[in-house]
């Protein structure tokens, strides 16, 4: 491709978003600029609800259009005004991966996906054909050529994202929370193929990731409206301080069972449990295998595990390569899904009993990575109010666990619509919703994803109670480190 790169030049950008029930006007941009050289890389950090998201949407021509607000500064790349083109006219220039994949996904095959912006731009079809079976073959997605993007893990949803980018290969690449969710061979392959291009990319994320001292040269935080510079040199302890106080990172040595501190954040809905150390579920012999082949005559994936066992009080973090079975077990876990044989046993009366998948349903609370799939209530109060409805709870008694989960997991005021919320904010309503359901067994899948490194940690801690087993599925091996009991790794559907 011979498209040449250009400077992002934003000046004095200045945004506001309309007042929404129960959310007041807030100025999100107050000033911002930002420069990024051309064929340069660099990563903006920010912690939730601090504009990342809505800093990428106005580069690539989104907002206001499709959000309203108001608006001004300028955003240059080239000799192109940003603010003032139409999303279909960047189509080429500016190349956006959303955190959330199913916002962006629209067709019905992997193939149509990636084929649908060189459509757009009147690409020859042997060049599409050319570029579509390249971009696949990157990404590790040919066996998925055929299917629906439905049947990917959010993983390889992203990675289908960046398959379409990488067939247009537009001039700035935003990269909003991208490699949240991706192995770290593919992060890897991602980066350095942007770096052999000479694209411009800006990299968004909460969380700073070692891999990224290899790949940016500029590192800027984005907070209050405004971007600053890091002025100490990667890898020192000054700049490792910066991001240590602002959340980026977790000393590796606290681990959740010495930062239980008392006081109002203990939990207010725990009943007791089992004794520490005591297996709540044992699940042998488990098989499971999606059924045939796919559209493109691959064998379809299969999970056996031989013997799990997670405990009361311990948390278990599943790490593993984008499709290697973590979110296929979890949802075996709870009953989603129907293992071909094995045995799930949970604790029941004081022993172990086996479980059919309505037992599942009841004693396990899973967090899929996709908040939007458990999220579909008009208020924050009734999306957090249903569980305990359905437990017959008193009315004063609904109110004032509503009441402490929003404290405990620093969620809007409750009759704010979950729909106008970010997507951090959607995944810790998620998790306050199961905090208050108090189940046996805990599994949080790609909970990191959108949230901060002590977001992620705090939830953690609420959540490794005495009663509970606690497993969260992450691709971060530093939280999995710092914050699990024990890790445990899934290749091609097997432990190791």
């Amino acid at each position: 491709m011979t498209q040449s790169t250009a400077h992002l030049v934003v000046t004095d950008l200045h945004f506001s978003y309309p007042e929404y029930p129960g959310i007041a006007a807030r100025k999100l941009f107050n000033g911002l600029n930002l420069r990024l050289p051309a064929g340069s890389m660099a990563l903006l950090l920010a912690r939730p609800d601090q504009g990342k998201t809505t800093l990428c949407r106005v580069l690539a021509g989104l907002i206001p259009r499709f959000s309203g607000g108001r608006l001004r500064g300028t955003a240059r790349l080239g000799g192109v005004e940003l603010l003032d083109s139409r999303p279909y006219d960047l189509i080429d220039q500016v190349g956006l991966v959303f955190q959330h994949p199913g916002e962006q996904l629209l067709l019905s095959r992997c193939d149509s996906e990636i084929a649908f912006a060189l459509e757009s731009l009147g690409v020859e079809r042997p060049e599409i054909r050319k570029r579509l079976d390249g971009a696949l073959r990157t990404m590790e997605l040919e066996r998925y050529r055929y299917d629906s993007p439905k049947v990917l893990s959010g993983g390889e949803k992203k990675k289908l994202l960046i398959a379409c980018l990488l067939a247009v290969d537009p001039r700035l690449w935003l990269l909003d929370e991208t490699l949240e969710e991706l192995d770290r061979d593919t992060k890897q392959r991602l980066l350095r193929l942007l770096q052999e291009r000479g694209r411009s990319t800006l990299v968004l994320s909460a969380k700073w990731h070692e891999l990224f001292r290899e790949y940016v040269q500029r590192v800027f935080i984005l907070e209050d409206g405004t971007v600053q510079s890091i002025a100490a040199p990667m890898g020192t302890p000054e700049f490792q301080g910066v991001l240590l106080q602002r959340g980026f990172i977790l000393p590796g040595e606290v681990r959740p069972a010495q930062k239980r501190s008392g006081g109002p954040r203990e939990r207010s809905t725990s009943q007791g449990g089992s004794p520490e150390g005591e297996a709540l579920l044992a699940a042998d012999g488990l098989s499971f295998s999606y059924d045939g082949v796919n559209r493109g005559g691959m064998p379809s994936f299969s999970l056996h595990v031989d013997s799990l066992r997670l405990e009361a009080g311990r948390t278990t973090a599943l790490v593993g390569d984008n499709g290697s079975g973590k979110s296929t077990l979890g949802r075996i876990l709870c009953g989603l899904l129907t293992p071909a044989r094995g045995t799930i046993r949970i604790r029941k009366n004081g022993r172990l009993e086996e479980a059919a998948a309505e037992d599942l349903n009841r004693f396990t609370g899973y967090l899929f990575q996709d908040p939007d799939l458990q999220i579909f209530l008009p208020t924050v109060f009734e999306e957090l109010a249903l569980g305990l409805r359905q437990l017959r709870l008193p009315a004063e008694e609904i109110e004032r666990r509503v009441a402490d989960a929003v404290s405990l997991f620093d969620l809007p005021a409750t009759g704010v619509p979950p729909s106008l919320m970010s997507y951090g904010a959607r995944k810790k309503l998620q998790a306050a919703v199961y905090y208050l359901l108090d189940r046996p067994l805990m599994i949080i899948d790609e909970g990191d994803s959108g949230l901060s490194v002590d977001d992620f940690a705090e939830m953690v801690r609420l959540f490794h109670g005495q009663r509970n087993a606690l497993l969260f599925i992450t691709h971060d091996s530093r939280l999995a480190e710092a914050l699990a009991d024990e890790v445990l790794q899934l290749r091609d559907g097997r432990f190791v």
